[in-house]
Order: structure tokens, then sequence, then C-alpha cells
């Protein structure tokens, strides 16, 4: 009895993700080949999981996607519509070790744009002394860019993509054996195209954070988005915009005549660059123009407003422990001029905390 009480008293805190499944399946497609004979006579499938990925369908709904009759079937028929089998061919055998389809937030000409890829990893082999001897590997990505709102023709153009990788990898394939095969035995030597290739889109991320700040005159808050595709090399380039209230210390607006001084600025980035340290930590430097106003009270008890506009740098950390969702840490060092009342020049410092999603 308290065992089966127990079990219901658990039952609310676990769960299992189940997704849906959907299918690919590739459209019939003649494309121009000069086989020499060639044919591909057997697919084999070694990649661990067999699926082409997890993504969102057009419902909002995550689903599994998997070739449609299956990975083999599925490129054995794809190839046989424009190197069909003949009895004086050459017969080939592909294996697969890698196929899947991918998407990714990444910033472009200053505006965030989806990017979907189709990656695939191939082995070719033919017969050589009656045994099967790998002559060929290629890595392929075919990637194409969509606008941040046009999910849908992203969504539905996966297998075109699928189409393009192969069709590349068996033309680059074709194209080393005519250069390389040998007339004599009809054979030619392992050939691997040795251009980098990413097998992976980097990792999106959604930065929302909140701000206290601390300078040589004022103090005060603010909050942040930040979006960026992780990178392990090179400068990441993210987008990222925030807004700040801040307010000059009493005794910074009394040496300048006014009860009260309350900002609010608007700081568009101008350039901003992460550099990944190590996983989870990056470094940052940052160039911005606040813009905003200044609500100044003076000591009479009389109101005004002042223009303020500026040039902003800043230098700091951020440490994001968890890639899907989680909490953000992190702290800036910065230095800005504006056309404020009560300073030209300033500088202080800013701890941010908040989630990425």
């Amino acid at each position: 009895m308290r065992l089966n009480y127990l079990i219901l008293c658990l039952l609310p805190f676990t769960f299992t993700k189940v997704f849906g499944q959907e299918t690919i399946a590739l459209r019939p497609a003649v494309f121009n080949l000069s086989t020499n004979g060639a044919y591909v006579a057997a697919v084999q499938d070694e990649r661990t999981h067999r699926d082409l990925g997890t993504h969102k369908n057009l419902d909002g709904d995550k689903v599994t996607l998997y070739m449609d009759q299956g990975a083999e079937q599925a490129i054995k028929s794809f190839y046989e519509a424009s190197m069909p089998p003949r009895l004086d061919g050459k017969p080939i055998l592909i294996k697969i070790k890698a196929l899947n389809v991918q998407e990714s937030k990444r910033r472009m000409n200053g505006f965030i744009a989806w990017v979907a890829r189709a990656h695939i990893d191939l082995v070719f082999l033919e017969k050589q002394s009656g045994e099967w001897s790998e002559v060929f590997t290629i890595k392929h990505n075919e990637d194409q860019v969509f606008g941040l709102y046009d999910k849908r023709s992203l969504y539905n153009t996966h297998e075109r993509r699928i189409r393009a990788a192969l069709e590349y990898c068996m033309q680059a394939f074709l194209n080393t054996y005519e250069e390389q095969k040998d007339l004599a035995e009809n054979h030619f030597n392992v050939s691997r195209r040795r251009h980098p290739v990413e097998p992976r889109l980097g990792q999106w991320f959604n930065l929302v954070t909140a701000k206290a700040l601390r300078s040589t005159y004022f103090e005060g808050y603010g909050v942040s988005y930040t979006g960026f595709v992780d990178s392990e090399k090179g400068l990441i380039r993210p987008y990222e915009t925030s807004f700040e209230v801040t307010w000059a210390r009493p005794e910074v607006a009394e040496e300048n005549g006014f009860r009260e001084v309350n900002s609010f600025v608007f700081r568009p980035e101008l350039y901003f660059f992460y550099k990944r340290i190590t996983r989870g930590i990056y470094a940052s430097l940052s160039a911005n123009v606040p813009v905003g106003y200044e609500s100044l009270e003076d000591l009479e008890g009389d109101n005004s407003f002042n223009f303020v506009i500026g040039a902003g740098a800043s230098q700091g950390l951020r440490i994001i422990p968890w890639e899907r969702r989680g909490l953000v840490i992190g702290a800036d060092f910065f230095q800005q001029f504006e056309t404020s009342k009560v300073y030209r020049f300033d500088a202080g410092v800013e701890v941010v905390v908040g989630i990425n999603f």
C-alpha cells in the first residue's frame, strides 16, 4: 500500500520524451553524369542513429525525420535513376557514415537569418580481386539561407538539399574516377577530399540578461538581448541590443547644480565580438553608440531634458554553463563618452545575470 502511494506521488515528476515521426521522400530526378558504366550495386547505412535529426514541423511539434523507405533503399533508387545497372558495368558499393539535416540561426549582414544544412559523409568502394575496397571518401554540406520568418520554406526544402548533396558527392566521385583510374586494371587509388567540412551547424544561443551598473558618476540597471552562433574557432559576431535606466548619485548631481539626473538610454551594438575560451566561457569586446535622453531637475525644482548620444566600449566575460537553457552570468568593464550634463567621460563596471533559452 505504501509503495503504491509512493509511486502515485512520484508520477507527476517523471516523464518520457516522445517525438512523432515524419519521412522525407526523395523526388525522382535525373542528373547528367559521365558514368563510364559505373552503377550503385548496394548502399549500406553504417550510422548509429538512422534518423535525419529531430526538428519542429510546421505545426510547431517536435518530430524525428527519416528517409522514406530507409536511407539505403532511398539513395540506391535515387542514383539508379541516373545510373541504371548494366551487365558490363562497374558495380559500386556506398557506405553511409553520416546523413542528417540541420537548422540554426545565424547573424548575416546585421540581421538574424535561418541556415538549413544537409550534411553527408559517404565512402565509395569497388571490387578488387573479389573484395570490396575503399576507393573514395567525401564529406559535404549543402547549406541554404532563409529569412527569420520563412520557416515554412526551410522545412519544405530539406529534401532538395539532400538531393543536391547526393548529386555533388556522386559527381565528385566520378570526376575522380575519370582522373585517377588505371585503364589496365580499371581501378583507382583511394582519394580523400581534404577541404575541411564542419559536421554541425553551430548552436544558436538566445540570452536575455539583466545588469547592475556602477561608475564614477552614476548607477542603474539595464536589460539586454544577445543572440549568437557558437564557434570553437575565430571570433563570434553576436547580435545585441540593450536598454538602460541610470541616475546620477546625489553628490554628483548636486556638484553639477541638479537635484536629480535620470538617464534613459538605448544602446545598439556597433561592433561586438565573443571569443570562446573554453566550453561555456566567452570573452567579450564591444563598441556601441548610446542614444537617449536625460531628465534633469535643478536645485530650484525646474525640470528640463537633454538629448544624449555618445560612444562606448566594454570588455568582459560571459559564463554559460548549459548549452540548451539555463543560467548566464558575467561581468564587464565599460568606458563611454556622452553629451551628458554631468560628465563627458565615464568608466565603470556592470554585473550580468540572465537566462539562456
